[in-house]
């Protein structure tokens, strides 16, 4: 008995043969390699999604922007005309003291400032929905309330570059020179500082959207430059009209 007892100790304190490992190691491979036929597209479509969905959102709140003018200082410095605050902010988007920032940022429910939009949110308020909710905001670099936003904002900062898109042939081309709003049709004048004499309803233009490096205040108003960033991680053809 008590050999027996031995032999079936040695039997069960032996491990595994390397035969016996080899089959359990391919066994996991074939599992694995399932698994990822089966979930990795889904995971890439889920990725692909989300990033469609904050595409959307950025150019949604562009296009929401450049269709209102704001109380207070857009309101008499447009007078009241969002076709002229749209041609403004399209032909100075690559100036750097101009540059056009859409962000999300915490914001008080129901506390308004002087142009409209709602008061910043401290970061140590934690109920959202209660104590804050977050609200999309466009603001251009030169805007005074920009700084304050930034210290609670959520997420990541993004700037866009904005060029008219003029006729040529059956189709429509980005402007090779920035800065300019001409007739589509026939380009010559300059009309972005005197937009009511514009002779179109609608200005087409093309938006690319890049990401910033930092939300840092500091930065945009020191070693930031427009002109260094070359590569938008997407871009969309918008219109606004009169």
């Amino acid at each position: 008995m008590h050999t027996q007892n031995t032999l079936k100790s040695r039997r069960l304190s032996r491990g595994f043969t390397l035969a016996e490992s080899v089959i359990a190691l391919g066994i996991l491979v074939v599992l694995i390699t399932g698994f990822l036929a089966v979930f990795g597209p889904a995971a890439r479509t889920i990725r692909k999604t989300l990033s469609t969905d904050e595409a959307s959102r950025l150019q949604a709140t562009l296009e929401w922007e450049m269709s209102v003018v704001r109380e207070g200082r857009e309101e008499q410095r447009y007078r009241g005309d969002s076709f002229r605050k749209a041609l403004e902010w399209i032909s100075q988007s690559e100036e750097a003291g101009e540059t056009v920032l859409i962000y999300k940022y915490r914001a008080l429910p129901g506390e308004t400032r002087r142009d409209g939009t709602l008061e910043p949110a401290e970061r140590e308020l934690g109920i959202a929905g209660e104590d804050f909710i977050i609200r999309p905001m466009v603001r251009r670099l030169s805007d005074p309330l920009l700084e304050e936003d930034l210290e609670v904002v959520e997420g990541r900062v993004f700037f866009v570059k904005m060029r008219q898109l003029i006729y040529e042939g059956d189709g429509l081309r980005v402007s090779e020179e920035g800065g300019r709003i001409v007739d589509p049709y026939d380009p010559g004048e300059d009309f972005s500082v005197t937009p009511e004499s514009y002779p179109e309803a609608i200005v087409a233009f093309e938006a690319e959207y890049y990401n910033l490096p930092t939300t840092s205040f500091q930065f945009l108003t020191s070693t930031f430059d427009p002109d260094d960033f070359t590569r938008p991680i997407f871009s969309r053809n918008l219109a606004v009209s009169r």
